[in-house]
């Protein structure tokens, strides 16, 4: 099939973009009236083509003169490139730069929930990852140049000793073992291997985010972990008890069950370990010439952040690791205030972190913690002839024969080692207990063979219980203070399990206490709470310190877990230009679903008619109609804005006309106005607030005119 005729313009454009002769010569050999490429006629081609090369080349050195012709508006031009090419400049980098920090504010976002990042002053250097230094380092004069920017700090290099540089050196290797687990010293206690914190938290079964909540040491705080209340003491005075929350409770069951039950710790520790107790700790103690107790005083408040940090280091992990743990194991002792009717709670530094006492994990880390003062206090005590026991911060020792007259040097060296090791003894909480008189030992005598609950308290609780079935249990008391069921219940299986003989009768009496719908006996009871407490993972829902110890998430009474809300996926800013771009592209996609109404009204895809050759009609209207982003389907579009303005026309010039004959009553004042809005009509100005002020400056002419005539 021939290609279709050329029409007058496109010949017309073609001889203007290279030359008539080429025009001419393509046209001939299209229609076959001149080979192309072979006979006599090549070198007539070659040249016409030369020519129109030429052409074309004498048209652009032409065009550049032109340009050069008037220097004001070649300078004017040039500034005008200038300026483009320096805004094109600037966009471009202010794109890079937002695109740049879109990037790193997209890395830290992924960063933030695998990286620990910081926990508080004073704490956060260990998590960083410390950089291994080359085998070879570069000599000075090769470092990056910073140095070379001042020369004073160039001196100073110079002038620092060999010696420190390699102290330097020595530091830094120092810290980058320091973070690096003991994996020898983890696998002879079977203990898991922690690299990093991210390891911890998806060991525990929790995100990094919230292990992060848990473990920020905050000086400033709206919020806590712990809550606080007091509880008597035997002896007199309060003591504080610091209580976990639900979720620093799951992690602290964790690193107990994990972690603090799998070191062994020494023999004579009977305090919060499977199997021991206040019995145990005294039964070494029975029926011996002299008994000695010692306390420590402010026991778990003397243990702070340094010292159970040392305890997982020691265990094997890591400083970034050790950090971590300690700082769940601790608390911040804050005073909390009322501010503007906002609690807050202001607490000290890191390093002043303590442990709690009411945390799970605490007594097992000071059993761990003691393990040398244990082993020094026994070599003591086997050394002088003495037996020694300890429960939590009560240091027990008994001897008899000549052994019991050693008591001074005794307690002399007990309260040196016990100092050493930093604690200190309670300075009214000693007493030297001998066989003329009742001995004690955490609560039980041991003057007998056997340790026993003191006579007098139960000849209290026989009192209490025979008071409760004659009298009623409102009129049973102990210790002056009104006692409960529950509590007459548990002193007698208190008694029950020191002494089983003796307090048969009085287990009994309490049991008859239960009403008829718990006829249950408390055996019974405890059997089924300790069969719950032991049911396997797959015999059904697992308990709060099972699901902890197994990474899970423990069972609440209370309702679900409260989930901390994800951050939102940063959001990279648009620069103006970038914003300009994205309005274009929105109109022209609001044309483009636009164009197929236009198509089915009767109009191409180019804005022509069908049977017109593809060619584009010119109506103003339609132009218009593009110009202003509206499309005009046939017409229709502007013939409406037209009917609207006209409207608005009529009515503003029937408003004016009222105004100044009905209103004013002022024929001038009408003149003027009507002909300033047939001004206004012209030059396509309508809107009512233009109407407004037309209105108020036909009234000022009007007036002039009055006033010069």
């Amino acid at each position: 099939m021939s290609a279709p005729q050329p029409t007058r313009a496109e010949l017309l454009e073609r001889i203007r973009a290279s030359s008539k002769d080429a025009v001419v010569l393509a046209e001939m050999q299209r229609l076959g009236f001149w080979p192309q490429g072979e006979g006599e006629p090549r070198l007539a081609a070659e040249l016409i083509e030369r020519e129109a090369e030429l052409s074309q080349q004498l048209n652009a050195l032409r065009q550049e003169a032109a340009q050069y012709a008037d220097p004001e508006q070649a300078l004017r031009r040039m500034r005008r490139e200038r300026m483009a090419a320096a805004r094109a400049q600037r966009e471009a980098t202010r794109r890079q730069r937002h695109e740049a920090r879109h990037e790193r504010a997209l890395a830290w976002h992924a960063e933030r929930d695998r990286h620990i990042g910081w926990l508080g002053e004073g704490v956060s250097a260990a998590l960083q990852p410390v950089a291994r230094l080359p085998a070879d380092p570069a000599p000075r004069s090769a470092q990056p140049s910073a140095d070379q920017a001042d020369p004073s700090a160039n001196a100073e290099h110079a002038a620092e000793p060999a010696g420190q540089a390699r102290a330097a050196t020595a530091d830094r290797g120092g810290a980058a073992r320091a973070s690096t687990p003991r994996t020898d010293r983890l696998a002879r206690h079977d203990l898991p291997l922690l690299t990093d914190a991210p390891a911890l938290a998806d060991a525990m079964g929790i995100g990094v985010r919230e292990l992060r909540f848990l473990a920020t040491h905050r000086e400033v705080s709206r919020s806590t972990h712990y809550q606080r209340f007091t509880v008597p003491k035997k002896t007199g005075g309060e003591r504080l008890i610091s209580a976990p929350m639900p979720r620093l409770k799951r992690a602290q069951y964790w690193v107990l069950d994990n972690i603090l039950a799998k070191v062994p710790v020494h023999a004579a520790a009977h305090g919060f370990l499977p199997g021991h107790g206040i019995v145990g700790n005294a039964r070494p103690h029975a029926d011996q010439d002299v008994v000695i107790n010692l306390d420590l005083q402010d026991f778990f408040p003397s243990v702070g952040l340094p010292r159970v940090k040392g305890v997982f280091q020691h265990l094997g992990y890591g400083e970034a690791v050790a950090t971590v743990l300690a700082l769940l194991c601790t608390e911040a002792r804050a005073d909390t205030l009322r501010i503007d009717g906002e609690t807050v709670h202001i607490a000290g530094r890191a390093r002043d972190r303590v442990l709690p006492q009411g945390a799970p994990s605490s007594p097992q880390l000071t059993n761990i913690l003691c393990r040398r003062l244990d082993r020094r206090l026994a070599a003591l005590a086997a050394t002088l002839g003495f037996a020694y026991t300890r429960y939590a911060d009560d240091l027990s020792f008994s001897a008899s024969g000549e052994a019991a007259d050693r008591v001074g040097e005794l307690l002399r060296r007990a309260r040196w080692i016990v100092r050493d090791e930093g604690f200190t003894p309670h300075p009214t909480k000693q007493a030297v207990m001998r066989r003329g008189r009742q001995q004690t030992v955490t609560g039980l005598v041991v003057n007998g063979a056997a340790p026993s609950v003191s006579r007098r308290q139960r000849r209290r609780l026989r009192a209490a219980l025979h008071r409760a079935h004659t009298q009623g249990l409102a009129q049973a008391h102990w210790q002056q203070q009104p006692v409960t069921r529950a509590q007459l219940i548990g002193w007698a299986q208190f008694v029950h399990q020191v002494q089983p003989a003796q307090a048969g009768a009085l287990l009994s009496q309490a049991q008859a206490l239960l009403p008829a719908a718990h006829e249950a006996s408390a055996a019974t009871v405890n059997a089924l709470a300790q069969a719950a407490s032991a049911r396997p993972a797959g015999g059904g829902r697992l308990s709060f310190r099972a699901a902890a110890a197994q990474g899970q998430t423990p069972p609440l009474a209370s309702g679900r877990w409260w989930q901390i809300a994800p951050r939102p996926t940063p959001v990279r800013v648009l620069t103006d230009q970038e914003r300009r771009e994205q309005r274009q592209a929105r109109r022209a996609a609001q044309a483009a679903a636009a164009e197929p109404a236009t198509t089915a009204a009767g109009v191409g895809p180019a804005g022509a008619r069908p049977g017109q050759g593809g060619r584009r009609l010119s109506d103003p209207r339609t132009e218009d109609a593009g110009r202003a982003g509206v499309p005009a389907p046939d017409g229709h579009a502007p013939q409406s804005r037209t009917r609207r303005r006209l409207g608005t026309y009529v009515l503003q010039l029937m408003a004016a006309w009222g105004l100044g004959n009905v209103v004013f009553h002022d024929r001038l004042f009408t003149q003027v106005a009507l002909v300033m809005l047939v001004f206004l009509y012209l030059m396509r100005r309508q809107s009512w607030a233009l109407w407004g002020g037309t209105m108020l400056l036909a009234a000022l002419v009007a007036w002039s005119l009055r006033f010069l005539g």
